[in-house]
């Protein structure tokens, strides 16, 4: 099966999914960059610091990855201008809460329910500012619904999501975590399974990604077992007209491993329209790549073509934990 994230960050999906005898394999589609406006971030964070908005909303660890490399790199830390300012802060999901927490920031809200929806029916209605750093491609539906509890929202671009590889001099590090992480495969080797015959189950980690895997492997024919991570990406599959096997139902190693499993007894989609391959044979094992180092600044303008490095971040919208 693949999971269509950087090898570094998909060591515990990938520890989940072996435990139940699966062969594991990373594809990363996307990346995160700085975002174009990195002086907004910084008049965020100086806000921020004088205590001028009531919460900081955070849905992603990219978000808190991009705001702590901006800020450090101007000595306006994210955990500083947090405690200065006296702000609560709202994470959308546990895992986002971790990062925040090792980032130094304390958190004060993490709906049980990890999406939009869940937050705004936990944070409930106020009238103070709020600040959302978000990525370029975040729906809207986060700012409209806090709006519309009467919140003032004032939301900013904390970063982008770029196809992979980002270039170097503008990547935001991405967490990277211990263990053995799974081979890495580029989209040809995808394209070679199909031509063998083997019909993997792909774990589709934000709606970026679908839209990234369709473009990047339209050579197919493919045929695979779509899993969604969360119900965002789900309906990102769906509009392109693939069914998911299943949807987890939670961004946690256990509930993906539940959804690969159930997904394994559904029929399987193709890409592009086609008759679905069959046979059983393996993919191609290989090294993953070892992290590259982290950037510090950013430039104003990236290069037009991808350099071929192998970055640690990864899919950084909708349902990516």
């Amino acid at each position: 099966m693949i999971v269509l994230r950087h090898p570094a960050r998909a060591v515990r999906v990938a520890d989940a999914l072996r435990a139940a005898e699966l062969s594991v394999f990373a594809l990363p589609l996307t990346e995160t960059e700085l975002p174009r406006d990195v002086d907004a971030v910084l008049t965020g964070l100086a806000a921020l610091a004088r205590g001028e908005y009531r919460w900081l909303v955070v849905t992603s660890g990219n978000t808190v990855q991009a705001l702590d490399t901006i800020g450090r790199a101007r000595a306006v830390g994210l955990a500083a201008a947090v405690a200065a300012g006296g702000t609560r802060v709202a994470a959308v999901g546990a895992a986002t809460a971790r990062l925040l927490a090792d980032a130094g920031v304390a958190v004060d809200l993490v709906p049980d329910d990890a999406t939009s929806a869940g937050l705004l029916r936990t944070i409930g209605r106020g009238h103070e500012r709020i600040l959302l750093p978000q990525a370029d491609l975040a729906p809207d539906d986060l700012r409209a619904g806090l709006t519309g509890l009467g919140w003032r929202v004032e939301r900013i671009e904390a970063y982008r999501t770029v196809p992979y590889p980002a270039h170097p001099s503008r990547r935001v590090p991405g967490v990277v975590e211990d263990g053995v992480p799974p081979p890495l495969l580029v989209p040809g080797d995808v394209v070679g399974l199909a031509a063998a015959g083997v019909q993997p189950a792909v774990v589709f980690t934000a709606p970026s990604t679908v839209q990234q895997f369709r473009e990047r492997l339209a050579a197919g024919p493919l045929a695979f077992h779509p899993v969604a991570i969360g119900p965002t990406t789900a309906a990102a599959l769906r509009g392109q007209g693939w069914e998911p096997g299943a949807t987890a139902t939670g961004p946690t190693p256990s509930a993906i491993r539940a959804a690969v499993l159930e997904a394994f007894g559904t029929e399987p989609v193709t890409l592009p329209s086609g008759r679905p391959v069959s046979g059983s044979k393996g993919p191609p094992a290989g090294p993953a790549p070892a992290p590259p180092s982290v950037p510090t600044s950013a430039p104003t303008s990236a290069p037009t073509s991808a350099p071929t490095s192998a970055p640690t971040s990864a899919p950084p919208i909708g349902d990516q934990p």
